[in-house]
C-alpha cells in the first residue's frame, strides 16, 4: 500500500474539492442543529475532509494519506458507537460495545504499523498484513452497520438510512480495494485513483441526509445479534486464515501445503460438528444471549411461536394435548415430554406424549398429592434438585420416588386454570443441561396457565357436544312422553266407558278401532325413538285430506265428541301418515283444552291453491302474548300437566310437508288451528325428502 506516490494533477484537485465539501457539510450540520450534528458525526465529517485533504496535498499512496484514512475510520466508528450506546445510558459499556472496541484496536494497530517503519527506520514490506487488517476492519464495520439498521424501528430508519448507506458504500469500496490488492499481491492502482471520486458521490448522500434527521435509541434484536455473531466469526476466521497462510508460506516452505490441508480438514470437521450438534448450537445461543442481552428470552417472539403452535389444526398431525407439550417444551428447548390430565375419577392419567414415550415414569403412582401441592404452592418441580436432596422437605414427600428413577425427566410444570388443575406436564432434559432461573419459572408458569385454558376450552367444547347429543335424545323422549300421555288418556277413558257402554256394539267397534290406532301409534313412536336421525318424510303425494280427517275423528270419538264439518274434494300434497299424526296432535290438544262436553270440530275446506283443515275447540284459549312468544316453542303450555310439545311438533310437521299452521285464539272462548296444505292438482312437485323434529 505504501508504494510509489501518484501524481497530484486532476486527482489532487478532486481530492481538495472533496475535502472542502466535507468541511462545509460539518459546518452546515452544526449550524442547522440537525439531530445528527453531534460531536461524533461532525468529527467523522471532518475526518473525511482531513483524509481527502491529505490525498490532495501528499498524493494517493502517501503514508500521511493512510494515517488520515485510519483517523477517518475511527471517527465513523465513534459515530456508530454513540448511536448504539444510547440505549445503555450511564450503565457502562454494553456487550455489543466490546465489538466496537475490538475494531478500534484493529484500526489503531493499522496506524501503528504504518508509523513503525518511519519511527524505527528500515523498509519492511507489510502490505499483506495491512491489507488483511483493513479487510477485517471493513468487514466488521459493515456487520455493525447492518446491526444498526436492522435494530432501528421505522421512525429511526428514516434518519439513519442515508448516513449508514453512505458509510456502507465507503467501506464496501474499501473492502473490494483491499481484497483485490491482497489477491493480486500489488496495489490496485486504478481503484486507489478513483477513491476521491467515490468519496465525492458519498458526499452527495451526506448532503441529502442533512434534511433527513437521524433517529435515536437503537435496539438490537436477537436474530440480528445471532447473525452478527456468525458473520463476525466468519470474518475473523477469514482474517485468521489469511494470516496463517502468510505465516506458513514464509516459515514452512514446502510443508506449507500440508499444513493448509490439515487446517482445511479441521475447519470442515468443526463446521460439520456445529451443524449436526444440537448441544453445540445451544451453547452458542446461550453464550450470545448471556453476553448480548439483558434477558434470556425474546418474549414477543416466544409468545408468537407459542400461540402459533397451540393454534395449529388437527391436520398438522398433532392433537391439542401434543401441541400443548410441544409449545411449552420449545420454550426451554426440551426434547419432549408427556401430559397427564384428570380422568373422570379425578386421577391423573396419561393424555399425550410428544414426540416419543419416556420409559420408566412410574405411571402406576398416584400423582394427585403432587398435583395438589404444585397447585397450592404455584411451584415448578425440578427433579435434579430432588435427586440431589436440595428440595424442600414437603416437596420430597409428595413427589413419587419412581419419577426420579428416570434421568431424562427434568421438570414438572402445573397447568392451572381458574384455581383448577387441568394437568401436569413432565418435560425431558434439553440438549444443553442448565439450571433454571426466575425468567424460566415466570415464563413457564404463564405458558402453563395459557395451555391450561386451551385444554379447559377443549374439554368444555367436548362436554357441550355431548350435551347436545343428550339434548337430541331428550327431545325425542319428550315427544314420546307427550304421545304416551295422549294414549294413556285414551286408555283411561276407554276403561271408564267400557263399564257403561260395554254392551253397545257401536261402542265396541269404536273401541277396537281406537285400540288398533293406539297400538300402531305406540309402534311408530318406538321406531322413531330408536332412529339415530330426525324423523324423515320420504315422499309427498296426493292425499285425501277428508279421509284422513275422518279416520282421526273416528279414532278420537271414544274419548270425546268430535265433529267433522265441510268438505274438501281436492287432494292435498302431503304424506298420509304425517298428516294424520299432525291432526292427532291438534285434536288431542283441543280435547285437553276443552271444558265440559263441548265438541271439538274439524272443518274442511279448499281454495284455488290450497286444502284447508281447521281444528276448533271451545276451551280456555290463549293470550296474544303467549301465542307470539311461547306457543310454538317446546315445553311451553297453558294446560296443567301439559308438555308443550303438541303445537311445536304440529308446526314442524306442517312445514316439512310444505304447508303452514296458523292459530286464532281468545282467552275464555277457544282456539282455532288452521292447517294449510298445497293442492296436489295445482302444485307439481317431484317426491322429495324433508325433515321434521
Amino acid at each position: 500500500m505504501t508504494g510509489t506516490e501518484l501524481s497530484l494533477g486532476g486527482l489532487a484537485v478532486v481530492s481538495l474539492v472533496g475535502s472542502f465539501s466535507y468541511a462545509a457539510l460539518a459546518v452546515l450540520s452544526v449550524l442547522r442543529r440537525m439531530p445528527l450534528a453531534r460531536a461524533p458525526y461532525v468529527a467523522a465529517l471532518l475526518g473525511m475532509a482531513l483524509w481527502l485533504g491529505a490525498l490532495g496535498l501528499t498524493g494517493i499512496g502517501s503514508v500521511s494519506g493512510w494515517i488520515a484514512e485510519a483517523v477517518r475510520n475511527l471517527a465513523w466508528l465513534w459515530f456508530m458507537a454513540s448511536i448504539a450506546g444510547r440505549r445503555t445510558g450511564d450503565e457502562g459499556i454494553s456487550q455489543i460495545g466490546w465489538i466496537y472496541i475490538g475494531l478500534f484496536f484493529v484500526e489503531t494497530v493499522i496506524a501503528a504499523l504504518l508509523l513503525l517503519p518511519t519511527l524505527l527506520g528500515g523498509n519492511a514490506n507489510m502490505d499483506h498484513a495491512l491489507d488483511t487488517l483493513q479487510m477485517l476492519f471493513c468487514a466488521g464495520g459493515l456487520v455493525l452497520l447492518h446491526n444498526l439498521f436492522e435494530a432501528a424501528d421505522a421512525d429511526e430508519r428514516r434518519g439513519l438510512t442515508l448516513p449508514l448507506a453512505a458509510i456502507a458504500g465507503l467501506w464496501t469500496y474499501d473492502l473490494n480495494l483491499y481484497v483485490i490488492s491482497y489477491l493480486s499481491d500489488r496495489p490496485a492502482t486504478l481503484l486507489l485513483e478513483l477513491r476521491p471520486f467515490a468519496a465525492g458521490v458519498v458526499a452527495l448522500v451526506f448532503a441529502i441526509a442533512l434534511v433527513r434527521p437521524a433517529g435515536h435509541k437503537v435496539r438490537l434484536s436477537r436474530p440480528v445479534a445471532f447473525r452478527s455473531v456468525a458473520l463476525a466469526a466468519v470474518a475473523a476466521w477469514l482474517v485468521a486464515l489469511s494470516l496463517f497462510t502468510m505465516a506458513v508460506n514464509s516459515s514452512l516452505g514446502t510443508f506449507g501445503a500440508f499444513a493448509q490441508l490439515v487446517v482445511l480438514t479441521g475447519t470442515s470437521a468443526g463446521a460439520l460438528a456445529l451443524w449436526r450438534s444440537n448441544r453445540l448450537r445451544a451453547r452458542l445461543r446461550v453464550w450470545t444471549t448471556k453476553h448480548f442481552f439483558e434477558h434470556r428470552y425474546d418474549y414477543r417472539a416466544e409468545w408468537l411461536r407459542f400461540t402459533a403452535t397451540l393454534s395449529r389444526s388437527q391436520a398438522s398431525g398433532l392433537t391439542l394435548e401434543s401441541r400443548v407439550i410441544k409449545a411449552v417444551a420449545d420454550i426451554v428447548e426440551s426434547t419432549g415430554g408427556l401430559l397427564l390430565t384428570p380422568d373422570s375419577g379425578g386421577r391423573l392419567s396419561l393424555a399425550a406424549v410428544w414426540p416419543h414415550s419416556l420409559a420408566g415414569i412410574g405411571m402406576d403412582d398416584d400423582l394427585g398429592p403432587m398435583a395438589r401441592w404444585m397447585a397450592s404452592e404455584g411451584r415448578i418441580v425440578q427433579f435434579d434438585e430432588l435427586r440431589a436432596g436440595t428440595s424442600p422437605e414437603e416437596e420430597m414427600q409428595v413427589v413419587p420416588s419412581s419419577l426420579l428413577l428416570n434421568p431424562d425427566l427434568w421438570i414438572a410444570v402445573p397447568l392451572l386454570h381458574l384455581d383448577r388443575t387441568e394437568g401436569i406436564m413432565l418435560l425431558s432434559r434439553p440438549p444443553l443441561d442448565r439450571a433454571l432461573d426466575w425468567e424460566d419459572f415466570d415464563l413457564l408458569k404463564v405458558a402453563g396457565t395459557q395451555a391450561a385454558s386451551h385444554i379447559a376450552e377443549a374439554r368444555g367444547a367436548e362436554a357441550l357436544a355431548e350435551s347436545n347429543r343428550f339434548e337430541e335424545f331428550h327431545r325425542r323422549f319428550a315427544f314420546m312422553m307427550h304421545d304416551v300421555k295422549n294414549l294413556t288418556s285414551q286408555m283411561a277413558l276407554l276403561a271408564r266407558n267400557v263399564e257403561r257402554h260395554g254392551d253397545n256394539p257401536d261402542f265396541r267397534e269404536d273401541m277396537i278401532v281406537t285400540l288398533r290406532l293406539s297400538a300402531d301409534r305406540l309402534g311408530q313412536m318406538m321406531q322413531r325413538l330408536s332412529q339415530q336421525e330426525k324423523v324423515r318424510i320420504e315422499g309427498l303425494g296426493p292425499v285425501d285430506a277428508a279421509a284422513a280427517a275422518m279416520r282421526v275423528a273416528v279414532g278420537k270419538r271414544g274419548l270425546h265428541r268430535v265433529q267433522l264439518l265441510g268438505e274438501a274434494k281436492a287432494k292435498a300434497l302431503a304424506d298420509q301418515h304425517t298428516l294424520e299424526q299432525l291432526l292427532i296432535h291438534l285434536v288431542q290438544n283441543a280435547i285437553d283444552a276443552t271444558i265440559g262436553d263441548a265438541p271439538v270440530t274439524i272443518q274442511l275446506g279448499e281454495d284455488d291453491k290450497h286444502v284447508l283443515i281447521a281444528v276448533e275447540d271451545r276451551g280456555v284459549g290463549m293470550s296474544p302474548e303467549f301465542i307470539r312468544t311461547q306457543l310454538f316453542r317446546p315445553f311451553s303450555s297453558t294446560k296443567d300437566g301439559g308438555f308443550g310439545i303438541g303445537a311445536f311438533q304440529a308446526r314442524q310437521l306442517a312445514v316439512a310437508m310444505g304447508g303452514t299452521l296458523n292459530v286464532e285464539s281468545r282467552e275464555g272462548e277457544g282456539t282455532i288451528f288452521t292447517l294449510t296444505l298445497p293442492r296436489a292438482d295445482v302444485t307439481h312437485v317431484a317426491a322429495n325428502t324433508s325433515e321434521a323434529a
